[in-house]
């Protein structure tokens, strides 16, 4: 893994179980900060999709980053404002990174 490569900042986030009611009963979710990792951003597929009556863009995105044995598929990634849901972590039989294959919230 080349470090020139790893070229935008990503933050891992895990969700924390709900704790706590708002004013409507509604139980509250937070999202915490995992870790900021050096990683490589790229689109890897694009379509749309019909959800609830109204066309939808879904797009994926692999996330190339070194190896944290931390990271779950539970987690999600921010990336310059933007949320990812992780979808799986392909390891590839490579010891020093992972790639995290998500889809964007749009």
């Amino acid at each position: 893994m080349q470090g020139g490569n790893l070229r935008h900042r990503v933050t891992i986030q895990y969700q924390k179980p709900p704790e706590t009611t708002d004013n409507f009963g509604e139980t509250t979710t937070a999202w915490i900060d995992l870790a900021t990792v050096w990683a490589q951003v790229d689109s890897t597929s694009g379509t749309e999709m019909v959800d609830k009556a109204e066309w939808r863009a879904v797009n994926i995105y692999s996330i190339r980053m070194r190896r944290r044995t931390d990271v779950t598929a539970a987690m999600r990634a921010i990336y310059v404002g933007r949320t990812f849901n992780i979808l799986s972590i392909s390891e590839a039989n490579v010891p020093i990174e992972m790639t995290l294959i998500c889809r964007e919230v749009i």
